[in-house]
């Protein structure tokens, strides 16, 4: 009889080892342009035996551009969690956020589950007529009279127009000339390779973040290409850029390699294409063997810089 006394205090106890939770989703806006980010906060309230949290982002019309779990509040009466998931939309037109899962992890494991509420966005490519922040122009005003009269005034305003974009443009110099003399830049190829090095840290790749990986990799290789070759590489496609590379490189395997890239990074970027495990390895070598090749070409140059000053 005492036995199964204890059982039946167990079963009734088992269920308050997650406790009762409130879980609550709200978002930083609700109409946004295309690419704006969002920050929907999942905040959720629960006893002191809930350890964390987990909350589950199923895929929608969004973008996950990154999560970050705030520091747990604990409290006599209960424990606060918190989470930022940053989402972005690409495509214009009226959608539905969640409901996420929330698991609650306590010392036993996972011991229960919330979900959140829905929320409503809203997204569009540019503001329109039916913006609060658009007025309607005012009518022309009507000048009367002969209009000359105000050439003098329109000069004055002219000149200072003038001086002030004069006194503008050499206040950028003299901050960028300081700047220059304080930090002097690094090679091209020596700073692709700490900032790629440094996007290797980040393990996106291994977190299946393929979209952001991509995103990351093309800006750097960009920024490299703007500096060693002297075009604006982030404004120009995939096309445009091999195109102007196969004008000033006369190495075709650096050519080759850098389409490779680029024409892997648009599948997955533009087609949400998921790149096998081989396609991603073999993008390092490629860009270890173009950092070389700059590298080698940069001692050469300054090998004969010293041979002609010793002449």
């Amino acid at each position: 009889m005492r036995r199964l006394r204890s059982a039946f205090i167990l079963i009734l106890a088992w269920p308050l080892g997650a406790g009762a939770s409130q879980v609550t989703l709200s978002a930083s806006a609700q109409t946004v342009t295309i690419a704006e980010r969002i920050e929907l906060r999942v905040v959720v309230r629960a006893d002191a035996g809930v350890e964390g949290i987990r909350v589950e982002v199923p895929a929608g019309d969004y973008d996950v551009i990154g999560r970050a779990q705030r520091p747990a509040i604990r409290a006599a009466d209960g424990t606060t969690f918190e989470e930022v998931i940053t989402v972005a939309f690409f495509k214009t037109g009226d959608f539905t956020v969640g409901p996420f899962r929330v698991v609650l992890r306590s010392r036993r494991g996972e011991g229960g589950s919330e979900q959140t509420g829905q929320l409503a966005v809203r997204v569009r490519s540019l503001l329109g007529e039916n913006d609060k922040d658009i007025k309607p122009l005012k009518d022309l005003l009507a000048i009367r009279g002969d209009p000359r009269h105000l050439l003098p005034y329109a000069a004055v305003i002219l000149m200072l127009i003038l001086l002030g974009a004069a006194a503008l443009l050499a206040m950028k110099k003299s901050r960028g000339k300081g700047q220059a003399e304080a930090a002097p830049l690094l090679p091209p190829e020596i700073e692709l390779e700490m900032r790629i090095q440094e996007l290797r840290k980040r393990n996106l790749l291994p977190e299946g973040e393929f979209r952001r990986f991509f995103i990351a990799l093309s800006d750097v290789i960009k920024h490299f290409l703007q500096r060693a070759y002297e075009f604006n590489a982030a404004d120009c496609t995939t096309a445009e850029t091999v195109a102007r590379l196969q004008a000033s490189e006369s190495d075709g395997k650096i050519v080759a390699h850098l389409e490779a890239i680029f024409g892997q990074a648009d599948l997955v970027k533009f087609a949400q294409q998921v790149p096998g495990k081989e396609a991603v390895d073999g993008i390092w070598p490629m860009i270890a063997s173009m950092i070389a090749e700059h590298k080698r070409r940069r001692e050469q140059a300054l090998a004969q810089a010293h041979v002609q000053a010793g002449r």
